[in-house]
């Protein structure tokens, strides 16, 4: 298990820069024999990594960069030894520079303790912040990779850790468990994907990797002669050069953390004797993989993903629909991490309805965070529990199971078709995404017993969250209710499982005495009372799961970006032109300008434009839906019920 290091910000040493050349300065800047360029018009370098087995790790694990503010990566010299003159940090903080096609990542190989790290970097011509504005920056991580083998190869290694750049002297270690992995041209999921958001630190990125940059790489070794000796004589008035001569042992000194490779030996004790020996021709090679531990004892397997179907054919990992067949409620269970052992006592579900502002964000990230850290033991989400982007960059064979919009994943069919299919949105067909979600959320509520937990907002109303009731939307399904609701319930009629509704605002719950009804018993607790991050991470520490998996930081609840909810609810949109209109409506009938006639005869429009019967979707919740769902409508938003409260008195809805 990958511990945070208790020192996560490291100070680089100063190192000067010196060169026998002529210097020219440029403001605070000086650059080799006064080479600048407008920093748009220095051209890009075609990507050349460096030669042998550290060109291979250099590529295998180029990571990918998302930008959500300040500018984007550009060159920062060209093959003549140009260096690109930077902007004035003046403006807005992505002014002039925000062109996606002039980007450059360098990186270098070296050493630190005897471990070995990839140094990546981006350089950006300005940095525009309220703690430091000025021309040129660099923005760095550092990939620490380690292999148990001899003459290892690059797809022998694996990633132990990340450190981010937090200012051009510093690097934090602390962040590594949250990276993504996305999927490139190597086998598995291999590239980490980094946010910068116009500060002077990236981070792992919470975006996944669709949007995400990765401009050509060059390797230190493999800059002309005229790059390589302006960047290791420039003089930059507050920037640094982290990957040049000078810098390159300061930056990996800075960022190594020991943690990283805990029990982890730098070189095999055999290594020097061993010779190897070439397999037969013919011969498969067998799969390198700790696997982790089987799945539920009533269908165990190995972690590897397995192409083999119920029928003995292979799947054809081309076709969306062969994936989506295969991928069952029985197919997920071969691979959740944790046995019924480990299952009990341990499982939290989540819920929340469509018809209540702000509903789209979900309670993904709040229900993950209070299993994990503020419950009173170890317990696990849908995020924990399946093989995630970590497990496939350091397991071979291993498929990431969240990966359903990374594009160039194994679920990369799925995503396409689910692309094609909201350009449609053909009524009452299932979205080809919801259908693999549906399956997996199925069979964690087979793979769940004991004590179970429900988060919800509204814990005493569970029963209104089918659809067409008070807290979802008719037009909208739910995948609580429609797959794990139904396991559940069975379970609990079977005596293999007691169900618990959990408040998402107050951590208050309840045991749910009728599972028909969802009527409420007494109250208990489930929180934990906060104790230091040590006591919680030796509480973790107990955990099968948490032992094997370090699943709270390593969920892959990262691969689902801010403001979407997988595992929630789904349906067709509404046309918008009908929207405005009904939002409009509301208004006047709220102010008593629109008759009761006028009313229903929007009310019975906006049923026919959805698909439902008349009687389906009252006027109020109509006007409701609409007025939370058009951003442009915040007025009406603000003042939703007190609206509806008058229109019910006016118009008797």
């Amino acid at each position: 298990m990958l511990c945070p290091s208790l020192s996560p910000f490291v100070f680089l040493g100063l190192v000067s820069l010196a060169s026998g050349r002529v210097l020219s300065a440029r403001g605070g800047d000086v650059a080799v024999l006064d080479r600048w360029k407008p920093h748009d018009q220095v051209a890009v370098l075609q990507e050349r990594a460096s030669a042998g087995v550290h060109g291979e790790l250099e590529l295998r694990f180029k990571p990918w960069l998302n930008v959500g503010g300040g500018c984007f990566p550009y060159a920062a010299v060209d093959k003549d030894g140009n260096h690109g003159m930077g902007l004035r940090p003046t403006g807005d903080d992505d002014g002039d520079c925000g062109d996606a096609d002039k980007g450059q990542l360098y990186a270098r190989v070296g050493t630190s303790s005897g471990r070995t790290g990839i140094v990546y970097s981006w350089y950006q011509p300005k940095i525009q912040t309220d703690s430091e504005s000025h021309k040129h920056s660099y923005s760095s991580i550092v990939v620490w990779v380690h292999s148990d083998k001899c003459d290892a190869t690059a797809d022998d290694h694996r990633v132990v850790g990340v450190s981010y750049s937090n200012g051009k002297d510093t690097y934090d270690t602390a962040l590594s468990p949250g990276t993504l992995y996305a999927a490139g041209s190597t086998a598995g999921n291999t590239h980490p994907v980094v946010g910068h958001d116009g500060q002077v630190n990236v981070f792992p990125s919470r975006n996944g990797a669709e949007h995400a940059l990765y401009p050509p790489l060059i390797d230190w070794d493999r800059l002309p002669p005229l790059a390589t000796e302006q960047l290791n004589g420039m003089q930059y008035q507050h920037a640094r050069c982290p990957f040049n001569d000078g810098n390159i042992q300061a930056s990996l000194d800075a960022a190594f953390n020991a943690d990283f490779y805990a029990d982890l030996k730098a070189k095999r004790d055999d290594c020097e004797a061993e010779t190897s020996t070439p397999a037969p021709l013919g011969t498969a090679t067998e799969v390198d993989l700790e696997c982790m531990k089987q799945g539920p004892a009533s269908s165990p397997s190995t972690c590897p993903f397995s192409l083999v179907q119920d029928d003995g054919t292979t799947l054809d990992e081309t076709d969306a629909e062969a994936i989506l067949r295969h991928m069952t409620a029985q197919t997920f269970l071969r691979y959740v991490k944790g046995d019924r052992a480990a299952l009990t006592d341990t499982c939290v579900f989540y819920t929340k309805g469509v018809t209540r502002a702000g509903a789209a964000t979900g309670l993904s990230a709040l229900a993950t965070d209070w299993a994990c850290r503020e419950s009173q033991k170890p317990r696990y989400t849908i995020w924990n529990l399946f093989p995630n982007a970590f497990d496939a960059s350091i397991h071979k064979g291993v498929r990431d199971f969240y990966a359903m919009f990374t594009p160039g994943s194994w679920l990369d069919p799925i995503r396409k078709k689910q692309q094609e299919f909201e350009k449609t949105q053909p009524s009452g067909v299932v979205p080809p995404s919801i259908r693999y979600f549906q399956q997996m959320s199925e069979s964690m509520a087979e793979a769940c017993f004991g004590k179970i937990i429900i988060l919800t907002e509204t814990p005493k109303e569970l029963a209104l969250y089918e659809p067409g009731k008070k807290y979802q939307d008719i037009r909208f399904n739910n995948i609580f209710w429609s797959h794990e609701r139904p396991v559940l319930q069975r379970k609990v009629k079977a005596g293999e499982a007691r169900l618990y509704a959990l408040d998402a605002n107050t951590k208050e719950a309840w045991e749910i005495v009728d599972v028909d009804t969802f009527q409420l018993g007494p109250s208990t607790k489930f929180r934990r009372d906060l104790e230091s991050a040590y006591q919680i991470l030796g509480t973790f520490e107990q955990s099968q799961v948490q032992a094997r998996d370090n699943v709270c930081p390593r969920s892959g609840l990262a691969s689902q970006p801010p403001g979407q909810d997988w595992f929630g609810s789904y349906g067709i949109a509404v046309n918008r032109a009908v929207a405005e209109e009904a939002a409009l409506a509301f208004n006047e009938a709220a102010s008593g300008r629109l008759t009761t006639e006028a009313f229903a005869a929007l009310a019975n429009k906006f049923n026919e434009q959805t698909g439902n019967e008349t009687s389906t979707v009252t006027e109020r919740q109509m006007f409701e839906w609409e007025a939370e769902k058009l951003a442009n409508l915040s007025a009406a938003k603000e003042m939703l019920w007190e609206k509806a409260e008058s229109l019910k008195q006016k118009k008797e809805i």
